[in-house]
């Protein structure tokens, strides 16, 4: 009996230990499993962060790179070599390294067309697209890749019925009433007011603010009429910074833009856009080198400006100097390569030289003006305009002087390849032009005067007395784009004369009218002619005329010959991982 009792004791403790080593062994299987799994979670989790890692050091060298190009591309288009010079900026965490990083041009050439979408739809454009790649490798064989595709937009500026750059704010306040047919554009704020009644037809839109009121005082003076999408008019009784003030006098807080952003939209169909609705710059075309972002206006006077020994070549580029294919400098004569060309006999209808100088009193710049004179007309005759259709004047060699400028006379009739003509000094355009058989035209200047067909035989040279009621204007039309500047704002008196007196007057045009079709462009404050618009002595120079403006949609097809192409940076969609 005993026996077999120790018998099944044994049984069972040999059970037991067969039980409890099956257990340690599930146990450890189990740990173990747990311990994988813990492991492989740890990998996984290492994994991710180091791809994580990765994908946001591919993503730090595509900004980089984007960064680089946009700023590469405010200089014109950059050749091949300079985009395989851009480099990211180095990263911070050294198990990380750029494994590839490459910027190209995906077409060879630039391919134009209409923009589509966004606040510049409708405009034309020459598009070139770019392509970004960074991949970055990490720990573990982490890696990732992203690529972009940007496009640098090249918008000719003379799309414009007025087009002002960044540092010249845009201020109207027509009178007598004014309708405006074409765009309107500002890389600063925008200031409306209507005197008589102010209507724009087209889009209006502005990297700054639209403010009813004026930049240099704190009134408000009425709302003006823009035609929404529908093709009716709507006012603008609210703006940027005020909701229906001259209605209810009510605001609210300038930092909640929804109201603005929203009811413009809305009431006039995304023809009025600004800065609350992404509206950015489109900025010149001055490269970084020589733009300052301090004095973006006296970068952009660069463009009329002669050329200089010192000039770098993206800034060759941009000036029109170095495009022209005639250059007149104190009475003298140049092809573009810089060969002698003969003007000498070259004579206008009176038997006298087409370029000669000549002396009149300018009444808003009180001092007498010494302009070499140039007679469009005879030097077509004669066979020396130039073929590209770009003709670049200044008055003297050497620095510029105030007191001097450039006088365009009897251009009724252009060379039918079209005319630009710039100069750095202001410039003085007389009676018609480019009225018969018209052309796609555009004159460059500091500054730029229009003086009537009445000037010549009313004797206006002559006449040095300030008395302006002495030299009365008739109806005169000029068909050209103007890219000029205003005077330099300085207070609520001494203001520009806002967008109507753009383009100078030095008569009494009173009951007469000034017909212009164009396009209006202020890049800059001028240099030269600082005359403000109201004289410090108190007197007049002028009496507005009638007022008839519109833009010239000839541009749309054929623009003027040199004619300056505005920057936009569009980014594309990414792709990756």
């Amino acid at each position: 009996m005993k026996g077999r009792n120790a018998s099944r004791w044994n049984d069972e403790r040999g059970i037991v230990l067969i039980v409890s080593m099956l257990v340690m062994a599930i146990l450890s299987v189990l740990g173990l499993a747990f311990l994988m799994t813990a492991r492989t979670e740890d990998a996984i989790a290492g994994n991710y962060r180091n791809h994580t890692a990765a994908f946001y050091a591919a993503e730090a060298g595509l900004e980089s790179g984007v960064s680089s190009l946009k700023s590469l591309l405010g200089g014109g288009l950059p050749t091949q070599a300079q985009l395989d010079a851009i480099v990211p900026a180095p990263l911070t965490d050294a198990s990380y390294t750029f494994d590839t990083f490459q910027i190209r041009q995906i077409r060879a050439t630039p391919y134009g067309g209409m923009i589509d979408s966004g606040p510049y739809i409708g405009l034309n454009a020459q598009f070139t697209p770019f392509e970004v790649t960074a991949s970055v490798t990490g720990p573990r064989g982490s890696r990732a890749q992203i690529t972009q595709t940007v496009q640098q937009l090249q918008i000719p500026l003379f799309q414009f019925q007025f087009f002002y750059g960044k540092g010249v704010d845009l201020e109207m306040l027509p009178s007598p009433a004014a309708v405006y047919t074409g765009r309107i554009h500002a890389n600063s704020n925008i200031y409306l007011l209507e005197n008589t009644d102010l209507k724009i037809d087209s889009y209006m839109t502005t990297s700054g603010d639209i403010v009813r009121g004026r930049k240099e005082a704190s009134y408000r003076k009425g709302n003006p009429q823009i035609k929404g999408a529908d093709g009716n008019y709507y006012r603008l009784d609210f703006d940027h910074d005020d909701k229906n003030i001259s209605a209810d006098g009510s605001s609210w807080d300038p930092s909640d833009l929804n109201y603005w952003r929203s009811e413009a939209l809305a009431r006039f169909g995304g023809k009025v856009q600004d800065s609350a609705m992404g509206v950015g710059e489109i900025r010149p075309p001055i490269p970084d080198a020589a733009y300052d972002p301090a004095n973006p206006d006296v970068s952009a006077h660069q463009l009329i400006e002669k050329s200089d020994a010192g000039d770098s070549a993206e800034l060759k580029d941009a000036k029109i100097n170095y495009q022209a294919g005639l250059i007149i400098e104190d009475l003298k004569a140049y092809d573009q390569a810089g060969n002698s060309v003969n003007i000498n006999n070259c004579k206008d209808a009176k038997g006298k030289k087409a370029v000669r100088k000549e002396t009149f009193h300018d009444q808003r710049e009180m001092l007498d003006v010494e302009v070499t004179q140039i007679d469009v007309g005879a030097l077509a005759a004669c066979g020396v305009m130039p073929a590209n259709g770009i003709l670049y004047a200044t008055a003297k060699e050497g620095s510029v002087n105030k007191g001097e400028g450039i006088r365009l006379v009897n251009g009724a009739e252009l060379p039918k390849q079209g005319l630009t003509v710039a100069s750095e000094n202001p410039v003085y355009v007389q009676g018609d032009y480019n009225t018969v058989n018209k052309v796609p035209a555009a004159v460059m200047g500091d500054a730029i005067y229009v003086l009537s067909n009445n000037w010549g035989p009313n004797d206006s040279d002559k006449k040095g007395t300030d008395d302006f009621h002495k030299r009365p204007g008739a109806d005169t039309t000029v068909n050209a784009a103007f890219m000029m500047g205003p005077a330099t704002e300085t207070d609520a008196t001494d203001h520009n004369g806002f967008s109507e007196n753009l383009p100078r007057f030095l008569e009494d045009w009173n009951n007469t009218k000034f017909t212009y079709n164009g396009s209006m462009v202020a890049l800059w404050h001028s240099k030269h002619a600082t005359g403000h618009f109201h004289r410090p002595d108190g007197k007049y120079y002028r009496n507005p005329p009638v007022r008839i403006w519109s833009y010239d949609t000839l541009f749309d097809t054929n623009p003027p010959p040199g004619t300056p192409m505005g920057i936009v940076f569009r980014r594309g969609q990414w792709s990756g991982g």
